[in-house]
């Protein structure tokens, strides 16, 4: 009887799907990030949210100076710029999509804000995965 009631009562309590209660695709992957955040209906705060967790997470910068680090900010950017750079790489590189929304933003970054020798990154096709060359001066 009181496991009966326990389950009655937690299947009056959880929550129900609806306006308050979205199930999402995780913003993880790049078509899920592309689709979700900059070609479809956005979430404002789930999209920022996660763009300011990456974009804040610079792990592959993380104790480099500027002349070893994988990317340089302009003094002054904004979270806005470089997420407009960001999103203008996922619309012009639909082919790589399919790849994790943090690589493709370090490989935005990199792109677009390269430091004085920053490695290159791209795709291994082999893998799929991120490949970095060697450190050459720009």
């Amino acid at each position: 009887m009181i496991r009966l009631f326990a389950a009655l009562l937690f299947a009056a309590t959880a929550p129900k799907q609806g306006a308050a209660f979205q199930v999402r695709e995780s913003l993880a992957g790049g078509n899920s990030y592309y689709s979700q955040c900059v070609a479809g209906p956005k979430d404002y705060s789930a999209c920022i949210g996660y763009f300011m967790g990456i974009a804040d997470a610079p792990v592959m910068n993380m104790g480099k100076t500027p002349e070893d680090a994988i990317y340089c900010l302009p003094a002054g950017a904004s979270y806005e710029q470089h997420r407009d750079v960001f999103h203008k790489f996922l619309r012009d590189n639909p082919t790589i999509r399919h790849i994790s929304t943090h690589h493709l933003f370090l490989m935005a970054m990199n792109a677009t804000f390269p430091c004085k020798s920053s490695p290159s990154l791209s795709i291994d096709p082999d893998t799929g995965g991120l490949y970095m060359s060697a450190p050459k001066p720009r």
